[in-house]
């Protein structure tokens, strides 16, 4: 439990210079983190239904129609109809959200290519390896059945005469 204790210290004590490197702080300070995530999503999927960047962002359909709203206002993403199914609204991204994104992929490659070229090929390996494996026990999630049962309440029968 000291380890995890410790594990803990350091992403506190780091925290700051994974989310907030003094790199970002121009474009931090005009965009949201979630502002910032629904542009890379729509990038990465060149166009986005509303209910699929609702799910992209883990979040209800109007938390989704606000930020989409409020990049739209400010000209980085674009309202249509879907080609393929005219009743549906799709976004996009604009020039101004694509030049956005390409700023922030070149600074994360940056980060990514500090990082990779500290590494030996097996840490590099061992790295790619554990996250993987970090990414599939957090899709399982914090309450999946295996932690919930070990935390569960135990109710024992009592009889009463």
């Amino acid at each position: 439990m000291e380890n995890m204790e410790n594990i803990m210290d350091l992403v506190l004590d780091n925290i700051k210079k994974l989310f907030f490197p003094e790199d970002w702080i121009d474009i931090d300070m005009e965009f949201s983190k979630t502002e910032l995530l629904v542009l890379l999503l729509v990038h990465r999927k060149g166009e986005l239904t509303m209910s699929a960047l609702a799910d992209g962002i883990n979040s209800p359909m109007s938390t989704a129609t606000g930020v989409a709203d409020r990049l739209v206002k400010t000209g980085y993403l674009l309202r249509d109809k879907c080609d393929s199914d005219r009743r549906l609204v799709v976004v996009k991204l604009t020039k101004k959200g694509s030049l956005i994104v390409e700023r922030l992929k070149e600074l994360i490659f940056e980060y990514v290519n500090i990082i990779n070229e500290s590494l030996t090929d097996e840490e590099r390996d061992l790295l790619v390896k554990i996250l993987f494996k970090v990414m599939k026990v957090l899709e399982r999630g914090v309450d999946s059945k295996d932690t919930r049962e070990d935390t569960k309440e135990k109710v024992e029968k009592i009889d009463i005469q």
